[in-house]
């Protein structure tokens, strides 16, 4: 059985920043800016300081089968964000 995109709208706290796809599938809002750890096989994103905010549960699928690469999903909270 194949997936669907389903968009959802939600608010969060404006001290979080930026928001990431985790290798899983999971999103994720940060208050501070994340990075991969490049010193071990990381498959999440490497959070030092600041605050951590789960927004989707993980996906029942493999990531392969979303759209690009998680590691290229971190941008940066304007106003609005929409994901396509």
């Amino acid at each position: 059985m194949g997936m669907k995109n389903v968009t959802a709208k939600t608010v969060v706290d404006e001290k979080f920043r930026f928001l990431a796809r985790d290798m899983n599938g999971s999103v994720f809002v940060f208050e501070d800016k994340p990075s991969i750890a490049t010193d071990i096989a990381c498959d999440t994103w490497d959070v030092k300081t600041g605050e951590i905010l789960q927004i989707t549960p993980p996906t029942t699928k493999s990531t392969s089968d979303l759209e690009g690469d998680w590691r290229d999903s971190l941008m940066e909270l304007n106003d609005e964000i929409i994901l396509d």
